[in-house]
């Protein structure tokens, strides 16, 4: 579901597609740092007053979400290196 009408939908597909990929990678690349950089703000004003660990916790809860967040957390607690989940 759209809340844009289709023709206008299709000029904006237009526009994106007349960007060079390379122009398109770095726009991507800067929209993410964005997003964490907003993410970021908002974990520290929400939660500031409880501390670093909590700030960094709830970044990593609105960036990658409760699954992610958690094994994050529990691994930044006890110290143990970060490595990727096992593929099942």
């Amino acid at each position: 579901m759209r809340d844009t009408d289709p023709a206008t939908f299709e000029r904006y597909l237009a526009v994106i597609r007349s960007v060079p990929p390379a122009e398109r990678f770095v726009r991507a690349l800067a929209l993410s740092a964005l997003a964490r950089d907003l993410a970021r703000e908002g974990a520290a004003r929400h939660s500031a007053h409880l501390g670093d660990n909590a700030v960094a916790e709830r970044f990593l809860l609105q960036m990658y979400g409760p699954d992610v967040a958690a094994r994050m957390t529990a691994m930044l607690r006890s110290d143990t290196p970060i490595a990727p989940p096992p593929h099942e």
